[in-house]
């Protein structure tokens, strides 16, 4: 009886078994060094490989970024959000639309409010760092789209921004794993073969 208990103990490893592996994948736009307050942007992003991913961290980082000239604002409000674009066409890059500096959050309403930041000196880089929230992120990417909308009120320049992001997949175990297990699980059939 003991025997048997380990055997199914066995094939219940083989049986469920599978490796799990962590990727970290930065995402660093081009063309967007320099932010003007006339308009919004909408940075889409494809990434097939987070379809049917776990996201398990997620950081959007501004990294030196600096109010250059106050628009009809002061002081400057960069705000940020996440964006469900499960429509989208399998693109990434950014569209752009005009709001003329308005002061307002363009993106209001839409996806998930990441955060205001409020700039009130001119050319004073500062980096500022967003932890996304991971249940809303892998809802929005369970198609491989999703988004950040960026609206700055008044101008800036900006060392980078950059959206890591850390997910985790499953995926069958090696032919190694397999074989090595199954070595395992074969002297305990021998084992209940064995006359007592």
């Amino acid at each position: 009886m003991k025997s048997l208990k380990r055997l199914l103990l066995v094939c219940s490893l083989l049986a469920t078994i599978s490796a799990a592996s962590a990727t970290t994948i930065n995402y660093s736009p081009t063309g967007l060094g320099t932010m003007d307050g006339t308009y919004y942007y909408t940075w889409n992003i494809y990434d097939p490989n987070l379809i049917g991913a776990n996201i398990t961290a997620a950081t959007l980082t501004y990294n030196n970024i600096q109010l250059t000239g106050f628009g009809n604002n002061n002081p400057g409000i960069l705000w940020t959000h996440l964006l469900n674009t499960s429509s989208g066409s399998g693109t990434t890059g950014f569209t752009q639309g005009t709001d003329n500096d308005n002061g307002s959050d363009q993106f209001s309403g839409q996806g998930l409010f990441v955060g205001k930041q409020l700039f009130p000196t001119l050319n004073a880089p500062t980096t500022v760092p967003y932890s996304l929230d991971l249940a809303t992120l892998n809802s929005y990417v369970a198609d491989g789209h999703f988004a950040i909308g960026i609206d700055p009120d008044c101008h800036y320049t900006d060392g980078s921004v950059v959206l890591s992001i850390t997910y985790s997949t499953r995926s069958a175990p090696d032919a190694g794993s397999t074989v090595l297990l199954l070595g395992i699980a074969l002297p305990f059939l021998g084992l209940l073969r064995r006359p007592k």
